[in-house]
């Protein structure tokens, strides 16, 4: 890979994920790498059982998509259900935090 990008909160998966694409690695490459770094040199910010988005673009295999890991709300989660834990005023149906 001759350009890219890597972004994460501590150095040291950085360095991996540039080092995963100048090995020629691609982007999901760097990004799984530098995941799992993260988790080790910062275990109370990251780990394998997160959640998140991510948009994916392979152009030597003409796809792109988005792989949403998200996880679904438990059962009895409901829309007011912390409705008292949170200062509030609705102003023109829309729900502002104060």
């Amino acid at each position: 890979m001759t350009r890219g990008i890597i972004n994460a909160p501590q150095l040291e998966a950085v360095e991996v994920g540039s080092l995963i694409l100048q090995e020629g690695g691609n982007a999901v490459d760097a990004a799984i790498s530098s995941a799992l770094v993260q988790t080790v040199v910062d275990p109370m910010m990251c780990g394998i059982a997160g959640f998140g988005s991510l948009q994916l673009y392979l152009p030597e295999k003409n796809f792109h998509g988005f792989i949403d890991f998200h996880t679904t709300a438990p059962y009895k989660t409901k829309e007011d259900m912390w409705e008292d834990q949170i200062p509030h005023e609705v102003r023109d149906g829309m729900v502002l935090t104060v």
